[in-house]
């Protein structure tokens, strides 16, 4: 099949099902959590997640598929700290995309010797406004060179995108709510969503976006192999009811985790369930998204 007939078939690569959404995408809604692949760059000799090229016009049609005109391209772990892939890709989308950044987050040498002031003043001029600690993989050790970099990310506007387990969560929560830049949760601070509302990480993560400074990314729910459909709804909603004033929105294309491709149209309908009027879903897609990433 030619690319052409691809796209008038609604085949989106490394994403399940054809059907559209079952609402329209506001004007400049954003898809806050994707990433791409090339074989144009070196993968890290430690990587453990190694998936096939998904490139920019791979993506291009997601977004014809979903609606969404703006996008945050975050980097795969499968790069390390080397941020050309991202770099490369928002060079070629820099109006309508930022990225997010992964520096050394190696707690046995110092953060300065990492990664210095220039770094990250030529990382923002290519269009990063975030950097990403993926503490699932390296433990909550990482922690502490995200605290040392906070001044320095407050000072450029930037926030810290946190990946944990819920089960971090509790013990986490007072050393993210002192620091100083905002802070950014990935695909809902991975809370269990079969536990519920009442469960400690999610609590956690309630009163974290109470301080101001929190975010809470609505992405990655399908990653939770024992969620059910109501409980993915329960909580979506109660993060809505608590703050739409502080939630946003991802994809996570091209899944590079996943056991099995999930229908990106029905991760996206989700928001109607989580947000039921219009009003709400625009926030969380637009006005939130332009907030927090500085379009």
């Amino acid at each position: 099949m030619s690319e052409r007939d691809a796209i008038q078939a609604g085949i989106v690569p490394f994403s399940a099902g054809t059907a559209t959404p079952h609402f329209k995408a506001p004007d400049l809604a954003c898809d806050c959590h994707m990433h791409v692949y090339s074989p144009r760059f070196a993968v890290a000799a430690d990587a453990h997640l190694k998936p096939p090229a998904a490139s920019l016009s791979d993506y291009r049609s997601l977004q014809r598929r979903l609606g969404t005109t703006r996008n945050v391209f975050v980097q795969p772990s499968t790069y390390g700290f080397d941020n050309a892939c991202v770099l490369d890709a928002i060079a070629d989308t820099r109006e309508t995309a930022r990225g997010i950044a992964v520096v050394s987050n190696t707690v046995s040498s110092a953060v300065s010797s990492a990664v210095s002031e220039r770094d990250l003043d030529e990382l923002s001029a290519g269009g990063i406004v975030g950097l990403r600690f993926n503490l699932v993989r390296s433990g909550t050790d990482a922690l502490r060179d995200a605290v040392s970099l906070a001044p320095a990310l407050a000072e450029r506007g930037w926030h810290l995108e946190i990946h944990v387990n819920g089960a971090q969560l509790p013990g986490l929560a007072a050393t993210l709510a002192r620091l100083p830049c905002d802070v950014v949760m990935d695909h809902f601070g991975r809370v269990r969503f079969n536990e519920g509302a009442s469960q400690p990480a999610f609590r956690a993560l309630l009163a974290l976006l109470d301080n101001g400074r929190t975010w809470v990314k609505l992405s990655g729910a399908y990653l939770d192999a024992q969620a059910t459909r109501a409980s993915i709804v329960e909580i979506g909603r109660a993060l809505v009811e608590h703050r739409a004033d502080r939630l946003v929105w991802g994809s996570d294309w091209p899944h590079p985790a996943a056991a099995s491709l999930p229908d990106d149209a029905e991760q996206f309908d989700y928001l109607r369930e989580w947000a039921q009027d219009e009003s709400t879903r625009v926030r969380i897609l637009v006005d939130n998204a332009a907030a927090l990433y500085r379009f």
